[in-house]
C-alpha cells in the first residue's frame, strides 16, 4: 500500500494539532458519525474563521483573498486583504489569479488564463464543503490526487485518477445548481449552489466541520496562482494557501479520523494536507476577533455575496431551507433519503414521467430510484469511515431529452454527487444518441473529436447504434488508450499527454468552455452578462418534446463512471446515473438498480443489449469497459459478481 513517508518533526507537531483541536471539540463524534442535533455555521463562526486565516496571513506576509460557504454552497463571507492578489491585473481595480500553465506541452483550455482572486476562492471553499460528509472529509489537495492523468499524479503507467473530469462539475451554467439569491431572488438560501469555476483542485480548500458535522468550507489564495498538485510523492513544505486554510479551520476542523489521510481508494492512501501546525506562524487560538483589528475587508462577488451583507448564516443541511429534506412520500423505504426541495417545501424534482414517446413512467422512474437506493444502504463505502459503513451517493433519473424525472440523496451523502449524477445520467444518453455526432460534425471546434473516434472504431461511430456507458465514455476520453499506458494514442474525446492537464481535457471541457468564459467575465466586473441556465448551449441543441428548452447535457458531461441508458424493447429512452462514493459502486448502484427496477415493473425495461454495448469496440488492442462493479460488495452477504450477464 502506498504510505507517504512523514518528517518526524511533521508527525509530532501534526500529533499537537490534532491535541489542539480535540481541547476544542473540533473532533465532535466519533469516527464521523452526525451528532443528534443538526448543526450549522453562526455569523460569529464566520468572523472567527477569517479572523484566524487573516492573522496567519498577516504573519506569513502573504495578504490572502479568504471565502467561507456553507454545506450547501451558499456564500457567507468573502475577506480580500489588502495588497492581496495584485500580481496579474486583468482590469484596473480588480484583483486576478492565473490558472497555472501546463507544464508538459502548450497552454490549452484554460491553463494560462487569469481568472479573478474571490472566484478561485469561492471554488475552493466550495469543493472543501461539496466533496465531504459526516464519513469523509476531502480538501482541494485531495481533489488534485483524484483528477489527475495518472493515479497517484506524478506515477507513471497507472489510470487516471478514480474521479478524472470531477472538476468540470457544479458549474456555474448548470441548470441544476442554483444561483445566489443576489441574481436569483426565488432561490434564497436553497442549495446546492453553483461554483464560479467548478471544483478546484488548488490545494487550500478545507471542509469546516461542528460535532462531527460538515457545515461549510473555506478557501483561500494568496500565492497569485490557481493550479494542483502535480507531485504526490513529494511534500509540499510551505504551501501559503493551504498554511492559511488550515489556521482558518482551528476550532472547525475535520475529525482526524474521517480525513481523507484515513482513507484509501484503489491501494493508494488519499491525500488531506500538506501543511501542518508547525508551519503556522501564529497561534490560531490567540486570534483577535474580527473587527479588532483591519488588515482587509469584505468585499463584493458579483453574482455570489453582497459585502454590505455582512457574514452570513448557513444552513443546516437536510432541513427545508437548504435545498434538501427528507423525503415524506415512503416510496423509497427506511431510512427515507433526502430529496432536493423548493422554496414551499413541494419536491423539485418528484419521480415523474418522461416526454419521449414510450418514455418512462413515473412507476418506472420510482422503481429504479428505490432499488438504487436501497442497493446504497447495503453496499460497503469505499470512500467513508469508520469501515463496513454504507454508501451514500445520489441516484437521478432523466429521459430521453435529460429532464431530470427523479432524484433521491442519502441523508449524508457529499454534495457533488447530485449534480454528478446527473451529469453522469446525461452523458450516456448523449453519447449513445443520434445528437453526439452531429454536434461533433458540425462545430469546427470539435470535429477532431469526430475524426480521432471514426479512426479508431470507423466511420460509423456515434451513429445512435452503440451504448455507451459513463464508463465506456471515460475510457475513451483519457489522454493515454488504455487508460494509463504511457505512451501510447489519446482516447477519441481526449487530448495527447503534452495537452492535458486538469484544466484542459478533451472533448468535456471543450463543450463548456464559453460558458465558463462568459461567467469569469461577469464575475471580474459588473455589467457583463451572465452565462445562460443551461451549459453547452453553444454546441448541443434541445431535444423535442423537451419540457425546458435545454441541451441534454444541460449541466456538462462528466467522464467517470456511474452512468448508464435505459432501454425500452431496443429503443433508449433515458438513463440513470450515481455518484458520491467509488466508482465501482456507483457502477453497480446505477447498473443493478437499473436491473432490478425493470425487474420489479415487467414493463418492457432493459439495460442496453448485450450487442450494442460499447465493450463490443475494438481498437488498439483493447475494448472500453461497460461496467465495473465491486467484486463483493455488500454488507451482510459475500455474494459476488453481481452485475455478471446482466
Amino acid at each position: 500500500m502506498f504510505k507517504r513517508n512523514e518528517p518526524t518533526h511533521r508527525a509530532s507537531a501534526r500529533s499537537r494539532w490534532i491535541s489542539a483541536l480535540v481541547g476544542l471539540g473540533a473532533v465532535g463524534a466519533v469516527f464521523g458519525a452526525p451528532a443528534a442535533r443538526a448543526e450549522h455555521l453562526t455569523a460569529s463562526d464566520v468572523g472567527n474563521i477569517i479572523a484566524q486565516a487573516a492573522q496567519e496571513a498577516a504573519y506569513q506576509g502573504k495578504p490572502a483573498t479568504v471565502a467561507i460557504v456553507d454545506r450547501d454552497g451558499n456564500v457567507l463571507a468573502v475577506y480580500r486583504m489588502f495588497g492581496a492578489n495584485n500580481a496579474f491585473p486583468l482590469i484596473p481595480g480588480i484583483q486576478t489569479v492565473n490558472v497555472a500553465s501546463n507544464p508538459r506541452g502548450p497552454n490549452g483550455g484554460l491553463d494560462g488564463v487569469p481568472i479573478i482572486d474571490t472566484g478561485a476562492a469561492i471554488a475552493k471553499a466550495i469543493t472543501g464543503a461539496y466533496l465531504s460528509s459526516g464519513g469523509n472529509a476531502f480538501s482541494t489537495r485531495t481533489a488534485s490526487q483524484i483528477v489527475q492523468d495518472h493515479f497517484n499524479p506524478g506515477s507513471l503507467d497507472t489510470p487516471s485518477g478514480p474521479l478524472y473530469g470531477v472538476q468540470f462539475s457544479s458549474l456555474p451554467c448548470s441548470d441544476l445548481n442554483r444561483r445566489s439569491a443576489l441574481v436569483d431572488p426565488s432561490s434564497l438560501t436553497l442549495g446546492p449552489k453553483r461554483s464560479p469555476f467548478g471544483l478546484s483542485a488548488d490545494p487550500g480548500g478545507f471542509p469546516l466541520y461542528k460535532n462531527g458535522q460538515n457545515v461549510g468550507g473555506v478557501g483561500v489564495i494568496a500565492d497569485g496562482l490557481y493550479g494542483d498538485d502535480t507531485t504526490v510523492s513529494v511534500v509540499d513544505d510551505h504551501s501559503v494557501d493551504e498554511t492559511i486554510a488550515l489556521a482558518a479551520t482551528y476550532g472547525f476542523a475535520a475529525p482526524i479520523t474521517i480525513q481523507a489521510s484515513r482513507i484509501t481508494a484503489g491501494g493508494l492512501t488519499l491525500r488531506y494536507s500538506d501543511a501542518t501546525a508547525s508551519d503556522l506562524k501564529a497561534n490560531p487560538a490567540n486570534a483577535n476577533t474580527f473587527g479588532a483589528f483591519v488588515v482587509g475587508s469584505l468585499v463584493d462577488v458579483t453574482g455570489y455575496y453582497a459585502a454590505s451583507s455582512g457574514f452570513g448564516t448557513g444552513q443546516e443541511h437536510g432541513q427545508p431551507a437548504s435545498g434538501f429534506a427528507t423525503d415524506a412520500s415512503g416510496a423509497y423505504g427506511t431510512p427515507a433519503p433526502l430529496v432536493m426541495v423548493n422554496a414551499d417545501g413541494s419536491v423539485r424534482y418528484p419521480a415523474h414521467a418522461g416526454r419521449v414517446a414510450k418514455g418512462l413512467t413515473a412507476t418506472e422512474v420510482q422503481a429504479i430510484l428505490k432499488e438504487g437506493y436501497q442497493l446504497s444502504l447495503s453496499m460497503r463505502a469505499q470512500i467513508r469511515q469508520p469501515l463496513n459503513s454504507p454508501v451514500a451517493v445520489t441516484v437521478s433519473v432523466v429521459d430521453g431529452n435529460g429532464e431530470i424525472l427523479g432524484s433521491v440523496t442519502n441523508q449524508d451523502a457529499p454534495v457533488f454527487g447530485v449534480d454528478v449524477s446527473v451529469q453522469k445520467a446525461r452523458s450516456a444518453l448523449f453519447v449513445s444518441s443520434v445528437y453526439m455526432k452531429p454536434v461533433l460534425q458540425n462545430n469546427a471546434s470539435l470535429t477532431k473529436y469526430l475524426s480521432q473516434a471514426q479512426s479508431f472504431f470507423g466511420p460509423n461511430i456515434f451513429n445512435a447504434t452503440v451504448a455507451f456507458s459513463d464508463t465506456a465514455i471515460g475510457n475513451i476520453s483519457r489522454d493515454t488508450y488504455p487508460d494509463g499506458i504511457d505512451g501510447t494514442q489519446n482516447g477519441p474525446l481526449g487530448l495527447p499527454q503534452t495537452q492535458t492537464s486538469p484544466f484542459n481535457d478533451g472533448l468535456q471541457l471543450d463543450l463548456v468552455t464559453p460558458d465558463i468564459v462568459t461567467h469569469a467575465q461577469y464575475i471580474s466586473q459588473s455589467g457583463k452578462t451572465d452565462v445562460g441556465h443551461a451549459c453547452t448551449s453553444s454546441y448541443v441543441p434541445a431535444g423535442p418534446n423537451s419540457a425546458s428548452g435545454n441541451p441534454i447535457t444541460a449541466n456538462g458531461l462528466q467522464i467517470f463512471p456511474g452512468g448508464f441508458p435505459i432501454f425500452r424493447n431496443g429503443i433508449m429512452i433515458g438513463a440513470v446515473g450515481t455518484s458520491g462514493d467509488g466508482v465501482n459502486q456507483d457502477d453497480m448502484i446505477s447498473f443493478l438498480g437499473l436491473y432490478r427496477g425493470a425487474l420489479d415493473t415487467k414493463s418492457g425495461l432493459s439495460e442496453a443489449p448485450q450487442a450494442i454495448r460499447a465493450s463490443n469496440l475494438v481498437a488498439h488492442g483493447a475494448s472500453p469497459l461497460y461496467v465495473s462493479c465491486p467484486t463483493t460488495p455488500l454488507l451482510n452477504s459475500n455474494s459476488s459478481n453481481l452485475c455478471a450477464g446482466k
